[in-house]
């Protein structure tokens, strides 16, 4: 038989009883349904099942100031239920311990096993049982019990599941959170626990590490941010320490600085030379220590990447070989805190000095605003830089473009979810508010841009003239427009610029005729994507003013929770996918149905050598842009969308697909033109553009990823390095993927198949050839002078 098992609740106090239903498994054919505990006080984490498929399935519960357990087991009506003590198990339990104990499922073993998490002389505590039935009932047996202390794991079995045995780890509470599961596992003799923060680690006899260990903490990941390490400092940089007094007084030890720097430097170039240097981080087993990275390399490519997860969990990897570097757990209470956000609020100055801070937000218990400033490069809390919770939930929150004078921070502004639109900065001091309210720019923000919203308003942060002493660092939030949308339509997705994706170093493209058609660049461009009645309608909005720039209706187009609508706004490109029920038939493509990617292009005007401004696009001044859209069918549905990023922008980008299949694809952007003709003429096959084709390639060699399935990514971060051609992406999810991408080529880099060797040599035979040949030379230059 199959059971099912719930609970009602009655209507007076709190009582509630244990409905349970058995059917067969063969046809699902009701057999019978019964009650247990009818009348008494559950709730959770005082009822657990435990099951295995020699003894059968129990319920086991504990009622509200009750200290015994009580067992039912599944499918016996007579007696309905025994008792069992607790201390018959674990002598050293008090009453106290058990009133406050909890109960929680153990993995599964041959006999049903269940858990009683309780405190004792301020260590935490994990007792694992299990129930045997006997002659005359049941028993329950004690099969182990996993004590957490602050600074180690110790547990110990009692022969239930083989030879009794103990041991011992190192750990910290605070990088993945108490101890709250734990199985004994009867073949190997591993116990192997969990943690609140999502660790996963083996522990056996005789081991002082952990014989394995996963993160699952990452596959709850919510957002990342990349933090630059500390370049190693160059013979400029070291020249420029030493001959600056107020770093070294001393001439004699500025001398010395410097040349030992150039002897440094010389020592890293032969070895690089030689194929003897090593990486700046080393690829390390799963079941490793955190290894803490301080600096980085010359190109940029060693980064941190802090990702922030709605375990609780802040954990940094290194770019390269993904080792783990720290790892920090963020509580609210006794409950992890959900890590929504991750911000790095301080980089890392070139010539050291002050660490970069990483700053997490997320939300805690009563939905209250958790901030946690962590040191990006250990994960160490800051001194003078507490964890705070707010009083409020937050509906929005985003960096301001103010530095917080006193410790050099970006200020964060949150917005409330309750109350009257207000903007309160953090850090909440004095100095910080008034850095903001000196920004040469007006600071906007818009509301209403969730799932299911009708409208969308702007406002404007404006300071108050005096600051009241119970809001030293609130700033009221000024209404300044209002986005209505159509009766009947109501919001599925909004997009924005990612830090920086507007940039760009070219103000226009060069056509075929050499003139030049300029680009429409509005770093305050806002895609909505709206579902209603007549399809699916996207809306190019301005977020200063509210104005709008540009509207599309795809009539048999359709958003879901199985098809999402993907936006992602780059340049003056904004690409976005969403599912049609009916495409429409063209020249280039039957008709259909499925994801098509759309690609909309904002120009000036839709002429060339044409522009409505002399500057910068302006909120206050503006002007339609021509806009030039082209659909294509997409390869695979897609899980999220992204844009590489360099440096100074010159190099071409790279349109990135998260695929369903678990491919990441990196598509030029030059397949995805919106001015793609169907037949180029001469002037625009001399510009580069090739001719229309209704899908996108899935090119294997475009596929990223090479053989590794990215199973679940929820999004796509790049970020520039050092040199211009190379970009960083992760992808995260389920997994967790890291690569680099050059879209241009390597241009700024010597190819991997450049012989150093043989420049080398041949630059000693030079110098050699020119040392023989100088005493010849200067004597053939005496014997033409007598001559």
């Amino acid at each position: 038989s199959v059971f099912a098992v719930g609970d009602v609740r009655r209507t007076r106090k709190a009582e509630r009883r244990l409905h349970v239903v058995e059917a067969r498994v063969a046809t699902g054919e009701l057999v019978r349904h019964y009650d247990v505990a009818d009348g008494q006080r559950l709730g959770n984490g005082r009822v657990v099942v435990a099951a295995s498929q020699t003894h059968g399935g129990f319920i086991v519960w504990r009622e509200e100031k009750n200290i015994v357990w009580q067992v039912h087991r599944l499918g016996q009506t007579n007696p309905r239920w025994e008792m069992h003590h607790a201390k018959h198990v674990q002598t050293e339990l008090t009453p106290e311990d058990m009133l406050a104990s909890t109960l929680a499922e153990a993995g599964a073993a041959d006999a049903p096993r269940f858990t009683m998490a309780y405190t004792k002389n301020g260590v935490a505590k994990t007792l694992v049982v299990e129930l045997v039935r006997v002659d005359n009932g049941m028993e329950v047996r004690r099969v182990g019990v996993v004590s957490d202390r602050a600074d180690s794991v110790a547990w110990r079995t009692d022969g239930v599941a083989g030879a009794a045995r103990k041991g011992r780890v190192a750990y910290h509470r605070d990088t993945y959170g108490p101890v709250t599961g734990v199985t004994v596992c009867a073949g190997t003799a591993h116990v192997v626990v969990q943690t609140r923060g999502g660790l996963v680690a083996a522990l056996a006899h005789g081991h002082r590490e952990p014989v394995w260990l996963r993160d699952e903490a990452l596959a709850h990941a919510q957002d990342m941010a990349f933090v630059d390490l500390p370049a190693p400092a160059s013979p400029a940089e070291h020249a420029a320490r030493a001959t600056d007094p107020s770093v070294l007084p001393s001439p004699f030890a500025r001398f010395v600085l410097h040349w030992v720097a150039w002897a440094q430097t010389l020592r890293a170039w032969v070895l690089a030379g030689l194929g003897l240097s090593r990486n700046a981080v080393d690829v390390s087993p799963a079941g490793a220590e955190l290894v803490p990275l301080a600096a980085g390399d010359q190109f940029g490519f060693s980064k941190l990447a802090v990702f922030g997860s709605s375990t609780g969990v802040v954990a940094a990897l290194g770019s390269q070989g993904g080792v783990r570097s720290w790892a920090r757990y963020v509580a609210h209470g006794d409950s992890p805190a959900t890590i929504e956000h991750i911000f790095v609020t301080r980089r890392s100055p070139p010539l050291g000095g002050e660490p970069p801070v990483a700053v997490a937000v997320g939300r805690g218990v009563g939905n209250h605003t958790v901030i946690a400033p962590l040191d990006a490069l250990t994960g160490a809390p800051l001194p003078g830089l507490v964890q705070q919770v707010m009083p409020f939930a937050y509906a929005r929150v985003f960096e301001l473009p103010a530095t917080d004078p006193t410790s050099g921070q970006q200020i964060l502004g949150f917005v409330p979810a309750d109350g009257a639109p207000r903007l309160v900065l953090w850090p909440p001091s004095a100095a910080a508010a008034r850095a903001f309210c000196a920004a040469p720019k007006p600071f906007f923000f818009e509301l209403g841009d969730d799932i299911g919203s009708t409208r969308v308003r702007g406002f404007r942060a404006v300071c108050p003239d005096v600051w009241a002493p119970d809001a030293p660092s609130e700033v009221f939030a000024q209404p300044a427009w209002t986005f209505e949308l159509p009766p009947g339509e109501v919001l599925v997705a909004a997009a924005r610029f990612e830090p920086g994706g507007y940039a760009t170093a070219l103000q226009g493209r060069v056509l075929g005729d050499r003139s030049v058609r300029y680009k429409y660049i509005n770093p305050h461009l806002m895609t909505l994507a709206a579902q209603g009645p007549d399809g699916v309608s996207v809306y190019l909005i301005d977020r200063v003013s509210g104005f709008l720039l540009h509207t599309a209706t795809h009539a048999t187009a359709r958003v879901d929770e199985a098809r999402p609508f993907l936006a992602v706004q780059s340049e003056s490109r904004v690409i976005y996918q969403l599912w049609f029920d009916a495409i429409p038939a063209t020249a280039a493509a039957p008709p259909a149905r499925g994801f098509v990617t759309v690609v909309a292009e904002l120009f000036e005007s839709d002429r060339a050598d044409e522009r409505t401004t002399d500057s910068a696009v302006s909120s206050r001044d503006l002007r339609l842009p021509s806009v030039v859209t082209e659909a294509f069918a997409a390869p695979e549905p897609a899980t999220a969308l992204a844009v590489t990023r360099t440096r100074a922008r010159i190099a071409t980008r790279d349109v990135l697909f998260a695929l369903s299949s678990g491919k990441l694809l990196a598509l030029p952007d030059q397949l995805l033109d919106a001015r793609r003709p169907l037949t180029p003429s001469a002037d625009e096959k001399a510009e580069g553009l090739l001719p229309y084709a209704a899908p996108l390639p899935l090119d294997p060699r475009r596929v990223v990823s090479h053989r590794n399935a990215v199973t679940g990514v929820r999004r796509i971060v790049s970020h520039p390095t050092d040199l211009e051609s190379t970009a960083l992406v992760a992808a995260f999810g389920l997994d967790v993927f890291f690569t680099r991408l050059s879209p241009s080529g390597v241009f700024d880099q010597l190819a991997p198949t450049f012989s150093k060797a043989n420049l080398v040599i041949t630059t000693l035979a030079l110098a050699v050839g020119c040392l023989l040949a100088r005493p010849m030379v200067r004597r053939k230059l005496t014997n033409r002078a007598w001559a």
